[in-house]
């Protein structure tokens, strides 16, 4: 019986060893997809580049050959003075050239220089990666004193001053300073990278940085009517028509880069929590503007909102109360505002419409109309500026209105600019964080859907990098978004977190208890065994002796 005991015992063996380990191995093994590490280091590596090509058109019959050859010297080393710190550069590609009969035969047809804007669009057919200066002799009716920027991606001077390379200077510095916006597009990144740069932060909050929307996919817009006395004043206002007529060329020009989601409501709020200060010789309320802030956080609890991963911006349209009318809004001089709102950075902004309390002996209640066209002049100029569209600088130029169109050519180029860099930076740093994080813990899943999102991101961001500093900024910015989507996807994909991740120390207080049982009596039948067969083979020998 022994040898039986013996021979079982070595099966058994087998099979755990041979069969049952690799088996288990094989089960609890964690499915991981290659990812591209490299290419991830890599990208942080990279330096971002942006191309602008700039092109100088002169009308101006006083300058030759020799004075266009020197100015085209001037602005180069004018542009590339003073670089742009951090990991972060512009490239400008300029070319100088004289007028061409048929543009020159353009400007004397123009009677004001929006029509010569127009115009030059049409025979340039302009994109995003091409501006032009346009240079306007002294003896034209349209010659400007100070540089003004149209509607498109035109930018008109009239050379005043003898010395080339002082005019040089001031058109780089509107290319720059207004045009190209290098100091926002600075910011956007470092703001995205998580890191300030002293030396051009200068040791100050930025205005424009904490103002600013972050870039995103789509973004929500909520207008609401806020009327606490609808019994009195039932306050009417056509926000569809207003919408239409004001708000959808925002959203047309906008509609290839991000989804702008438009909602309205009427809250019938009780009142401001801060009752407003009274002033008795003006017969007026009013609110300074270390108040303010204490306005919206009521409000903001009644608003609810939608349920979305975009950034949401309410604008809100406040009826004062009859025992609160006229409600101002005071400046920290004491005068009262000339717009009657204020702007709440990331969030929107509040507009106090007042509107003359109805006589006693009046049917109540009374139902005015709301002027749209006030309010939508208002909510667009705070628009404006949450989205970062608005120059805002020291620099002396004028701006054609934009009227109806709401975003000038050369103001989207900059919105694209600015958020391209943004998209690239975020984008490069959710993948380094994703690949840290898989790195560290060995035993997460990666599917193929999250290896999919992560070459996407990859390729998107090379493709993005390269498009920026050929100054294809619409292309640019499209790939950019993708790799921010593709990469928000792969780090927040749900399969990361559907198992329990233990240490790998703490595996061993899971697994010993399992296997010890097990292993130990096959150990010790396996060593049995060997004995045995060693002994009966010294046997065997010794009687073959």
């Amino acid at each position: 019986e022994k040898p039986l005991h013996i021979h079982a015992a070595v099966g058994i063996g087998v099979v755990c060893l041979v069969i049952g380990l690799p088996l288990w191995w094989k089960t609890t093994e964690v499915y991981r997809v290659s990812l591209p590490y490299s290419d991830i280091d890599q990208l942080a590596q990279y330096k971002i580049q942006y191309g602008v090509d700039v092109t100088v058109i002169s009308f101006d019959e006083q300058m030759v050959g020799v004075d266009l050859a020197a100015l085209s010297k001037h602005l180069m080393e004018s542009l590339d003075r003073n670089p742009i710190p951090g990991d972060i550069s512009s490239r400008y590609r300029t070319s100088v050239k004289e007028k061409t009969s048929q543009e020159s035969s353009l400007l004397s047809s123009c009677t004001s220089l929006s029509d010569l804007d127009a115009k030059l669009k049409e025979v340039f057919k302009q994109d995003h990666n091409q501006y032009y200066v346009i240079l306007l002799p002294q003896t034209s009716q349209l010659k400007v004193n100070a540089p003004e920027i149209g509607l498109n991606r035109n930018i008109f001077f009239t050379k005043t001053e003898n010395d080339l390379k002082q005019f040089a200077g001031q058109i780089a510095q509107t290319l720059k300073e207004v045009v190209v916006r290098e100091g926002s597009v600075l910011k956007a990144y470092e703001a995205a990278k998580g890191s300030r740069n002293q030396k051009f932060y200068r040791l100050q909050p930025d205005k424009e940085r904490m103002r600013t929307v972050r870039s995103h996919p789509g973004y929500d817009i909520t207008f609401t009517l806020v009327n606490p006395q609808p019994d009195i004043i039932d306050a009417q206002w056509d926000i569809q028509h207003a919408v239409r007529a004001y708000l959808e060329p925002l959203t047309k020009q906008l509609k290839k880069y991000a989804t702008v989601n438009i909602q309205s409501q009427v809250l019938y709020f009780t009142g401001l929590m801060t009752k407003p200060k009274t002033d008795t010789q003006k017969k007026e309320y009013y609110y300074t503007t270390k108040e303010l802030p204490l306005i919206i956080n009521p409000i903001e609890a009644n608003l609810g909102s939608p349920a979305s991963n975009n950034p949401e911006l309410n604008f809100l349209v406040y009826v004062p109360t009859r025992d609160e009318h006229p409600l101002h809004i005071r400046d920290d001089t004491g005068m009262n505002l000339a717009s009657n709102a204020f702007l709440s950075p990331r969030w929107g902004g509040i507009y106090i419409y007042n509107i003359p309390s109805p006589p006693q002996n009046a049917s109540l209640p009374v139902r005015p109309s709301i002027d749209m066209r006030k309010v939508m002049e208002i909510f667009l100029f705070q628009i404006r500026l949450l989205f970062n569209l608005l120059y805002q600088g020291s620099t002396s130029v004028n701006l054609m209105p934009v009227g109806n169109k709401v975003v000038a050519d050369w103001e989207l180029d900059g919105w694209l600019r600015t958020h391209c860099v943004e998209n690239l930076a975020t984008a490069t740093a959710t993948l380094q964080s994703l690949a840290q994080l898989l790195g560290q813990i060995s035993n997460i899943v990666i599917n193929d859907d999250i290896g999919q999102e992560v070459q996407s991101a990859v390729q998107s961001i090379k493709e993005s990098y390269q498009h920026l500093k050929e100054g294809f900024l619409e292309k640019a910015f499209l790939a950019s978004r993708g790799a921010i989507i593709s990469s928000e996807k792969a780090f927040f994909d749900p399969s990361l977190l559907e198992l329990l991740y233990f240490p790998e120390d703490q595996k061993f207080a899971i697994y010993i208890p399992l296997f010890l049982p097990i292993s130990f009596p096959v150990f010790s039948s396996l060593y049995k065994a060997c004995k045995w067969f060693r002994e009966r083979k010294v046997l065997t020998k010794a009687k073959q002796e």
